[in-house]
């Protein structure tokens, strides 16, 4: 028990890394089947609760919510690798 607990702390403590790593590819591909699945809910969103104002803005506030962070975290540095190659 006390093995477990000491794993799990140091787990915790564990600081994460911004920078990308080799894997950027399925980075990449994790975010465009993120941005698919969204997209397909959004449509579902419209086609059955019509296009007015609280749809558009739920849809806006969804995708800020979802993708603002993800780029910041994965894509930001990515770009920054490659533009300086």
């Amino acid at each position: 028990m006390a093995r477990d607990s000491v794993f799990f702390a140091n787990f915790a403590s564990m600081k994460h890394n911004n920078s990308p790593s080799g894997n950027d590819t399925g980075k990449l591909a994790g975010l465009i089947l993120l941005a698919l699945i969204w997209v397909w809910l959004v449509y579902m969103l419209f086609s059955r609760g019509g296009f007015d104002l609280r749809n558009i803005l739920t849809a806006a506030f969804s995708g800020i919510i979802i993708f603002v962070p993800l780029w910041k975290r994965y894509l930001q540095p990515i770009l920054a690798k490659r533009c300086k190659k």
